[in-house]
């Protein structure tokens, strides 16, 4: 009887939250179609915007997840309690844990598509989205090509005038300073190649030592061996948003930016972010069913659906605004990215609690 009422809760609510992040989705789906409109031009018309405005659909999937969550789980339930259903299994001796546990198993399966998605399916959408939309409006954008990129290790700042798709340097200039400031020595070359394990291959050397006596002193040598941590996997993501990376790339590169010294907050950010979407999406659960058990056991479907909008809203709200405090006040990104959920698990759990 138990694993029959189960499947039977637990699919309630899975097709409830299908429908909502369905809905939701193709909402966005008009609105984003709509907002790109006012970029028509040239061969970048309706049909384009809406091929455009699709491929964005995984980074809004795993955006609006915790809210398409919350609000299905409220409908479901919701549609439980307005039977009489859960009041029956009240009745017959289930506890309200168990019955929320049974909520959140279906909340399991889209938390595992979302971290694929997260992973392997919106960081190749949006490259692609891009780039079909820079063709459509006949602009110039090589995927992976960078122009008069900079780089600091330590007190030699690195200057690449090109790094072409398949990661070759093109015009490689270190600057090395002391650390009172003053220039010591320039070094250029003309190719560099990646070659393993941290390793490049620069070709055709030369190296300019400025003297305290105000001369230069100027040497040249065909290759060079030059040992950094800086491979051409870092290279591709320079130029994409930390929004658009898959989790494992962002805390590589990030730690990578932090060991040079460079502020890699934006990229720590937005990795606890999606590391921590998971446990947002069960705090969700919660949530949801601290109203049905709560306040919104006895008011009508439209009100619990605009209540769980407006607390979806109300999170994305505190968790944006808790991450740019964090990035403005230098204050830890995890606390930034755990401190949202931490009050709605806390929240619900108390609501829950309190349920007789």
């Amino acid at each position: 009887m138990m694993s029959i009422l189960s499947r039977y809760v637990a699919k309630t609510v899975f097709w409830a939250m299908l429908i909502v992040l369905f809905l939701l989705l193709g909402l966005d789906l008009v609105f984003s179609f709509l907002a790109e409109l006012e970029d028509l031009h040239g061969q970048y018309q309706a049909l384009q915007a809406m091929y455009y405005s699709a491929l964005n659909l995984p980074f809004r999937f795993a955006d609006i997840m915790p809210v398409a969550v919350l609000v299905g789980s409220i409908v479901g339930l919701g549609f439980l309690a307005n039977n009489a259903e859960l009041t029956v299994m009240r009745a017959a001796g289930l506890s309200v844990w168990r019955i929320v546990f049974w909520a959140m198993q279906p909340a399991f399966v889209l938390i595992i598509v979302g971290l694929l998605v997260s992973e392997y399916v919106l960081p190749m959408a949006q490259i692609k989205a891009e780039t079909y939309k820079a063709q459509a409006l006949q602009k110039h954008i090589p995927t992976g090509e960078l122009w008069g990129y900079w780089q600091k290790q330590d007190d030699t700042f690195v200057q690449m005038h090109n790094v072409s798709p398949d990661g070759v340097l093109n015009g490689v200039t270190f600057y090395q300073f002391s650390p009172q400031g003053e220039l010591l020595q320039k070094q250029t070359a003309q190719q560099g190649r990646y070659q393993a394990q941290g390793d490049w291959q620069l070709n055709e050397i030369a190296l300019y030592q400025f003297q305290t006596q105000g001369t230069v002193t100027v040497t040249h040598q065909p290759s060079l061996r030059w040992q950094t941590s800086l491979n051409p996997e870092f290279l591709k993501l320079v130029t994409a948003s930390p929004e658009n990376l898959a989790p494992s790339r962002l805390y590589a590169y990030a730690h990578y930016i932090q060991q040079q010294g460079l502020v890699a907050a934006p990229y720590f950010l937005e990795f606890w972010k999606k590391i921590l979407a998971p446990i947002a999406t069960l705090s969700m659960v919660l949530v949801a069913c601290s109203f049905i058990f709560g306040p919104l056991r006895s008011v009508t479907m439209g009100l619990r659906i605009i209540t769980g909008i407006l607390v979806g809203l109300g999170f994305r709200y505190l968790q944006d605004f808790l991450g740019y405090a964090s990035l403005v006040y230098d204050f830890s990104s995890f606390l930034a990215a755990i401190l949202p959920i931490g009050v709605s698990l806390l929240g619900g759990a108390w609501a829950l609690q309190r349920v007789k």
